[in-house]
C-alpha cells in the first residue's frame, strides 16, 4: 500500500495481479476477482495448450475493491479460505471489514 497506487501499477511489468487500496485482499483475488498472482514455474507447459498470440504479451491484472464490495463478499471468501484452511486469507478480508 502506498501513495499513488494506481500510477506505480502502471509501470509494474512482473507481476500475476496487483492489488491497490485499504480494501483489496489477495484473497479476494484467489476467490472472486479472479486473476492470478502466482506466476507459473518451471514445466508449465504440461498443463497448457501450444503457443498462441496471446503467450506472448505480458499482462498484469490490476484489482481494487471498494468497501461495499468487500462488505458484500468478505462472508463468502472468509469461509472458503477457511475451507481450505487458509486462514490468513480469510483474515486479511475480514480485517478491512473493521
Amino acid at each position: 500500500q502506498c501513495r499513488g497506487a494506481k500510477a506505480l501499477a502502471k509501470k509494474i511489468r512482473c507481476a500475476g495481479a496487483v492489488f491497490i487500496g485499504n480494501h483489496s485482499a489477495v484473497a479476494l483475488g484467489d476467490y472472486l476477482s479472479g486473476p492470478s498472482h502466482t506466476l507459473p514455474t518451471g514445466g508449465a507447459g504440461r498443463a497448457f495448450a501450444g503457443l498462441r498470440v496471446e503467450d506472448f504479451v505480458k499482462r498484469v491484472s490490476v484489482v481494487e475493491y471498494g468497501a461495499a464490495a468487500v462488505q458484500k463478499s468478505a462472508r463468502t471468501v472468509g469461509l472458503l479460505a477457511r475451507l481450505e484452511r487458509l486462514d490468513a486469507h480469510a483474515d486479511s478480508v475480514e480485517t478491512r471489514l473493521s
